[in-house]
């Protein structure tokens, strides 16, 4: 089951007595324990929660399992990372595992297990994971990417009640594709900063640029931008951020690959009489996204732009040898906006 779907049960009241919760994205997962401890546990009673781990003998979880609550509704427990969930088992470990699944009907109605993986892949055909998905539910935490995140941003961006404009909902989501890593935590702070630097629920995205600058990856779309307004000054100012804020010059050279490529792509198109709609489906980019850059491509002519491809190759080979040749994507940068 996908996270947005298990929190749409839990919002109607939905509770399953066993949860497995596994992937490596960390803000997903906690962020469904809290709301699910919310409901069973509304009090905060720390002691109606016992924690197990990978350490933790199953002898002794089961036994807690069994045991009556004492001063709570529910007996909850959670264990994480349990040895039984990794793939290659000891002998006591497939004791273990076979155990457990035995006790998985028995569970008690006033108990509570919650089990946490922390790895996005976990073997679905093994019948420990079929077990726990015929008596419980199964949430997958996985890492997001930019052409998944679309169900996370609306629901946070509802609930913080914002809305952004066509221009910022596309800017945003071009930075994220240019994320090495996208982290939800991290994505969740500078959502929340919005709240706090307007009053205005419907963000631009001037808005959006003021607030994320700090981020390498938007201060890079701004560099971008410069060098297509040809404002090389601007460029240049930004550049030295991109340097002062520690992003490798191949992680900045790989980034203005991605953008000229993408320059020259759709001139490319343009020349074969492709209209904005149809390079878009082609790119598989966002309308405003593809607009842009028709504009930004009507500046500089296709010799321009695979001379530009050449040097960067050029500097992506000279900085994986080792030279240390000064101002060598500044002269670039400079070279592209003449």
């Amino acid at each position: 089951m996908k996270y947005t779907e298990a929190l749409k049960q839990l919002q109607r009241k939905k509770i399953s007595p066993i949860y497995l919760i596994y992937g490596e994205e960390t803000y997903l997962a906690e962020k469904f324990l809290k709301t699910l401890l919310s409901i069973v546990n509304p009090q905060n009673d720390s002691e109606a929660i016992q924690y197990f781990d990978t350490s933790s003998d199953m002898k002794a979880l089961l036994q807690a399992l069994d045991s009556s609550p004492f001063f709570s509704e529910k007996n909850i427990i959670i264990a994480n990372d349990l040895k039984i969930f990794q793939d290659k088992l000891s002998e006591k470990d497939k004791r273990d595992e076979q155990d457990f699944i035995n006790y998985l009907p028995t569970l008690p109605e006033y108990s509570i297990l919650i089990l946490r993986y922390h790895k996005n892949k976990i073997d679905k055909r093994r019948k420990l994971f079929k077990s726990i998905d015929k008596y419980g539910s199964i949430i997958e935490c996985e890492t997001l990417n930019y052409w998944n995140i679309n169900d996370w941003l609306n629901a946070r961006l509802h609930e913080l009640n914002l809305r952004f404009d066509r221009e910022a909902y596309a800017y945003f989501i071009e930075a994220v594709k240019s994320m090495d890593k996208i982290s939800l935590g991290f994505l969740d702070q500078e959502l929340v900063k919005l709240t706090l630097y307007t009053d205005d629920k419907f963000i631009n995205r001037q808005t959006l640029e003021n607030v994320f600058s700090t981020i390498p990856e938007i201060s890079a779309f701004r560099l971008w931008d410069s060098l297509c307004e040809k404002n090389i000054s601007i460029a240049l100012e930004l550049f030295l951020i991109q340097q002062s804020s520690g992003v490798h010059p191949l992680r900045l050279l790989a980034f203005l690959v991605r953008q000229i490529r993408q320059l020259w792509q759709v001139k490319i198109y343009l020349s074969e009489g492709q209209n904005v709609k149809q390079i878009a489906s082609t790119l598989k980019l966002h309308p405003f996204i593809t607009e842009k850059i028709v504009k930004q491509a009507n500046n500089f002519s296709l010799q321009c732009i695979e001379r530009t491809l050449h040097k960067l190759a050029i500097a992506d080979y000279k900085l994986k040898t080792g030279s240390n040749e000064p101002a060598l994507i500044e002269n670039i940068l400079i070279e592209f906006c003449q």
